[in-house]
């Protein structure tokens, strides 16, 4: 009997790695997702702020990952008397580093919904005066298209907008879709910080033995809160069709579900007794 339970930490600790595997395969789906867009955002010029604009998700997500690894590290590799000196200089060095760039990109997030703000009447050409001309088509949030003959016939006699400081342009409708999706990615953003913030404050609490009573109460309420706004912005994606975005979202809630296992101690059993 006793043998099942190595076997059961061993398929929980197999979970997380999955997990961490397939976190990292959407980390390079989202690097080409971004590298695609940013050729048409640096149109206009390279900037670092079009830089943070146009890499925003995979800076997000890359940095994300990294402090993933840090807590796993943290919570479930080293035990807590091992987590001083040095050791504890370095994961918190690295955490510094991470959250340096999930800041920036969340500045990023920040800065292409305001950008998508900044837009003005297009009325120099028609949209088919503008094949081949070096202009895009803004279709949705990230998505940027050619201008082709097929696109001018669908889009003709549409009042057109274009974003200032590019050459991109759209109509009124996709416009507003894309500052829609992108003010959902500012809420969730947001809301992953939050997660976060709770997150580093239980580990510290823990270390130093005050994770208890109405503290830890208030620590659970808080994520659970977070946890289903996060819950809920899946199940979004995932009614409007984004797939990546939806698949992404619910591996990241699962890997820090998993990851509060690990703070709170549920997902360690106790070693057998020796013979």
């Amino acid at each position: 009997m006793g043998a099942m339970k190595p076997s059961r930490n061993t398929v929980y600790r197999l979970l997380k790695y999955l997990i961490y595997i397939l976190l990292a395969v959407d980390a390079w789906q989202y690097f080409l997702s971004d590298y695609q867009a940013s050729r048409h955002l640096f149109s206009g010029g390279f900037s670092y702020q079009r830089f943070v604009e146009s890499f925003a998700i995979t800076i997000d997500v890359t940095s994300w990952l990294v402090l993933l690894l840090c807590f796993e590290v943290e919570t479930a590799w080293l035990p807590a008397d091992r987590v001083r000196g040095v050791v504890a200089w370095i994961l918190h060095g690295v955490r510094v580093v991470c959250y340096f760039f999930v800041l920036s990109s969340y500045y990023g997030y920040i800065a292409k919904y305001l950008m998508l703000t900044h837009v003005a009447p297009f009325e120099g050409a028609s949209l088919c005066e503008l094949a081949g001309s070096g202009y895009t088509w803004l279709q949705a949030l990230d998505e940027y298209l050619p201008i082709t003959s097929d696109l001018c016939r669908q889009q003709a006699g549409t009042p057109l907008v274009a974003l200032e400081g590019t050459k991109i342009v759209t109509t009124l409708s996709h416009l507003q879709d894309a500052r829609f999706m992108a003010w959902v990615d500012v809420i969730y953003a947001t809301t992953w910080l939050l997660v976060i913030a709770i997150l580093e404050l239980d580990v510290y609490l823990k270390e130093h033995g005050r994770l208890k009573g109405w503290v830890l109460s208030a620590s659970e309420i808080s994520k659970a809160v977070l946890y289903l706004i996060l819950l809920g912005g899946a199940v979004f994606w995932g009614v409007k069709g984004e797939f990546l975005d939806f698949w992404d979202s619910f591996l990241w809630l699962a890997a820090f579900v998993l990851i509060d296992l690990d703070v709170f101690g549920v997902a360690r059993e106790e070693e057998p007794p020796s013979s």
